[in-house]
C-alpha cells in the first residue's frame, strides 16, 4: 500500500509540439497522432485526484536554446533545429491546456530526457519525503523511460499506469511498457493506481 504523503504524480512532457498534428515530433518523425489512444483523460483524472487529496504533483516540460547550445549532441542527430523542437518561448514548447500547472503544483523546466538531470527534482522530491512515483507522459520509451530508469537507480518505487503513456506508435509504447517493467516500475493499469493507497 501507498502512503498519500509519500507518493508524487510526475506529469512529464505534455507538450503541444509532441502530440498536435503541426507539432515538432510529429512532423519530424512523421508521426500519425490521428490513430493514437487518448492519454489526457487519465491524466487529468489523476491530477484532480493528487489535488483532491492534497497531495504532491511535478509537472515535467522539455524546453531547449533555438541553437541547441544546450544539448549539442541532439542536434547532430535529429533535425530539432528544423522543426524548432520544444524551442524556449515557442508555442512547440507549451504544456497542453487541460495538463497545465495548477496553483501549488509544481514545474520543472528539464533540457535532457531525463527529468533528473541538472534539475531540482530529486531534491523537490525528497524534500517533501516522497518514496514513490506515479510517472505519466511522453513518450513511454523515452523521457518516461529515462526519467523512470535514474528515479529507480535513485531508489523511488515507480508505478506507471498504461493509459497514461503514449510513444510514436503501439509497438514502441509496448517495448516501453515491457523494459520499464524490467524491475523499473509496477505497470498496472490506471485504475488500480486508486486501489494502491492507505
Amino acid at each position: 500500500m501507498l502512503k498519500k504523503n509519500e507518493t508524487a504524480l510526475i506529469v512529464i512532457d505534455m507538450q503541444y509540439g509532441g502530440g498536435a498534428p503541426d507539432g515538432s515530433l510529429v512532423r519530424m518523425l512523421n508521426v500519425d497522432v490521428t490513430s493514437q489512444e487518448d492519454i489526457v483523460t487519465p491524466m487529468v483524472k489523476l491530477k484532480d485526484y493528487f489535488n483532491e487529496n492534497g497531495m504532491l504533483v511535478v509537472n515535467v516540460k522539455t524546453e531547449y536554446e533555438e541553437d541547441f547550445s544546450d544539448w549539442r549532441m541532439l542536434g547532430e542527430r535529429f533535425e530539432v533545429k528544423k522543426y524548432k523542437h520544444f524551442v524556449k518561448g515557442t508555442l512547440d514548447a507549451e504544456i497542453i491546456p487541460p495538463l497545465a500547472p495548477r496553483e501549488g503544483e509544481e514545474l520543472i523546466v528539464k533540457n535532457r530526457w531525463n527529468a533528473f538531470f541538472n534539475t531540482e527534482l530529486d531534491e523537490i522530491l525528497k524534500s517533501k519525503n516522497i518514496k514513490n512515483l506515479i510517472l505519466v507522459g511522453a513518450a513511454t520509451d523515452v523521457c518516461v523511460f529515462e526519467t523512470c530508469s535514474y528515479a529507480f537507480s535513485l531508489n523511488y518505487n515507480c508505478i506507471v499506469p498504461i493509459e497514461t503513456t503514449a510513444s510514436f506508435n503501439a509497438e514502441r509504447k509496448k517495448i516501453g511498457l515491457e523494459m520499464l517493467s524490467f524491475g523499473r516500475a509496477q505497470v498496472v493499469n490506471a485504475a488500480e493506481v486508486y486501489m494502491m493507497f492507505e
